[in-house]
């Protein structure tokens, strides 16, 4: 199920409530967006059996500046609300990161997002989550197509940072998992890939939505 847009008189964020029992929650940018019925979330939950709301939405930052813009679901900080998940699965820190990627400002951001300290506004937000007994797991960006440079590809070695960072994190916390996307896209296979050679395919986004079930019925079975 996606939402739709909040009002734009209203300027209030969207807040999903848990749709049953076992529900399954999706945050996060246009990784997690793209190909709506056939997204990341909506495959995962079709392999697993479970209730899937998937509140991620195209453009969305972590911490989007901009109060209006938060309102309309493009802060993904924003797109969490209230508890009742067994689990939240999210992606972001692209969209906020991709100006200043290749630039003296890179380093900055990219901590801000997640510190070698694991401390930034990604852990933080993962923290909150948990804090409602959530399980989180996080996907972690994968490379570029091989077949011709992206405006994210500047970006590649903070996600290769990032990536690492998000591995610890996860490790600290039984409770949180990181799936890194890298580990089922090929850059070589273009039919992966969208149009734009950035976002996944239908058959990109299956193969990372398979991941993700199958790394949650792995915790489960490990319980």
């Amino acid at each position: 199920m996606r939402l739709a847009l909040c009002a734009v008189l209203a300027l209030a964020a969207c807040a999903p409530s848990a749709d049953g029992e076992n529900a399954i929650l999706a945050i996060g940018d246009s990784i997690m967006a793209w190909n709506g019925g056939q997204g990341i979330p909506e495959v995962a939950g079709e392999v697993l059996g479970r209730p899937v709301t998937d509140a991620s939405q195209s453009l969305a930052q972590v911490t989007n500046p901009s109060a209006t813009a938060g309102a309309l679901g493009f802060d993904i900080t924003r797109q969490f609300g209230g508890s009742g998940w067994d689990w939240v699965i999210l992606t972001g820190g692209g969209n906020d990161i991709r100006d200043d990627c290749a630039t003296p400002r890179a380093a900055a951001t990219r901590d801000g997002l997640i510190g070698p300290d694991l401390r930034g506004d990604i852990p933080s937000l993962i923290a909150r989550i948990r804090q409602t007994g959530a399980r989180v797991l996080f996907i972690g960006y994968y490379d570029g197509a091989d077949a011709s440079p992206t405006g994210f590809t500047p970006c590649q070695p903070e996600f290769t940072i990032m990536n690492e960072r998000f591995t610890r994190l996860a490790a600290a916390d039984p409770g949180v998992e990181f799936l890194d996307a890298g580990d089922v896209i090929d850059p070589s296979d273009i039919g992966l890939y969208a149009g734009d050679l950035v976002h996944p395919s239908p058959r990109g986004s299956a193969l990372i939505g398979r991941a993700v079930a199958a790394r949650i019925q792995a915790v489960e079975a490990a319980q």
